[in-house]
């Protein structure tokens, strides 16, 4: 995959709060040693659409992450990366970036819809397959993921163990939309699929 100006915008958005997290947790942990890693990991990551995939971003907010487990992985155990997850997503970017912001728009709806069938998006082996069905409405949505591109990352960087914390992020993103997710099953967690209900 490119790394290109998402993949340089990322850092800039998260290593504030990240070592503001790490520097009292795992003192000496290097930005730079993180950055090499997390361009490595972009790198080897297969081309999943680019800029054309509207999931794209997390993907490369989950390399990050991944990035400082990979980096030190001695010192970030799992209690430190689920206090890194909560500090990423408790952060003032992170707020700032969905706090209010509107996820039932009838265009962020019908993209959804379309990708679910579109054969390009469907193509490439490494991406997020699901079905998606929507009622404006309401508002409330579900999506049903069979393939996750963060997954399939997880597992080829050996570090499968994180999902259960980045998963978590998908709450807190919801929640400051103003929305409610409701989910029982996750293929980070080691299911066949990720059964999201999101509604207000």
């Amino acid at each position: 995959m490119q790394y290109g100006i998402m993949g340089a915008a990322v850092p800039l958005l998260i290593q504030g709060p990240t070592f503001a997290y790490l520097n009292r947790t795992v003192p000496g942990l290097s930005p730079r040693a993180v950055r090499r890693e997390y361009k490595a990991i972009i790198r080897r990551q297969s081309d999943i659409g680019g800029m054309k995939n509207n999931l794209i971003m997390g993907l490369y907010l989950a390399a990050y992450l991944m990035a400082v487990y990979k980096a030190d992985p001695q010192s970030i155990t799992d209690e430190v990366f689920e206090g890194l997850v909560k500090a990423i997503c408790t952060s003032d970017r992170f707020v700032r970036m969905n706090k209010g912001r509107e996820f039932f728009t009838e265009k962020n709806m019908q993209t959804r819809d379309r990708l679910q069938s579109d054969p390009a998006f469907n193509s490439y082996p490494e991406n997020w397959q699901y079905t998606f069905s929507y009622d404006l409405s309401v508002p409330e949505c579900r999506i049903t993921y069979t393939r996750c591109a963060i997954c399939e990352m997880a597992r080829r960087e050996r570090c499968f163990h994180l999902m259960r914390s980045l998963c978590t992020t998908d709450f807190a993103q919801q929640a400051l939309m103003g929305n409610v997710l409701e989910r029982t099953k996750t293929i980070g967690n080691g299911d066949d699929i990720c059964n999201f209900y999101i509604h207000k």
